[in-house]
């Protein structure tokens, strides 16, 4: 879905904001009962402004720039009361998570 790294503030709250009204968005319901969405955005290295997976034993730490990326991917998607996830069976698959209730029609 992220095909362009080092977005802008904007560009990820855009981003953020199709992806919600994509088509593979599907509904999830967790172990305490909660229901939600989700949407695939790719993996950790596809979205990384370096294109690197940074591992806190790893020797080529993380960027500023990179650090900045994922600080608003954050918080953006908490503006859209929602929350960045990575997948249960590879870490490195990054999901964006929103309410039913904020699910544009």
């Amino acid at each position: 879905m992220f095909e362009k790294k080092g977005m802008n503030r904007e560009e990820i709250k855009q981003l953020l904001k199709d992806s919600m009204k994509d088509e593979s968005v599907v509904e999830v319901t967790d172990d305490e009962g909660r229901t939600f969405k989700s949407v695939y955005l790719g993996s950790f290295m596809s979205l990384d402004p370096c294109g690197r997976y940074h591992h806190i034993l790893s020797p080529n730490g993380i960027t500023e720039r990179c650090e900045q990326f994922w600080e608003s991917i954050e918080k953006v998607a908490g503006e859209l009361h929602g929350t960045i996830s990575s997948g249960e069976g590879d870490p490195t698959d990054i999901y964006f998570e929103f309410d039913l209730i904020v699910y544009p029609a």
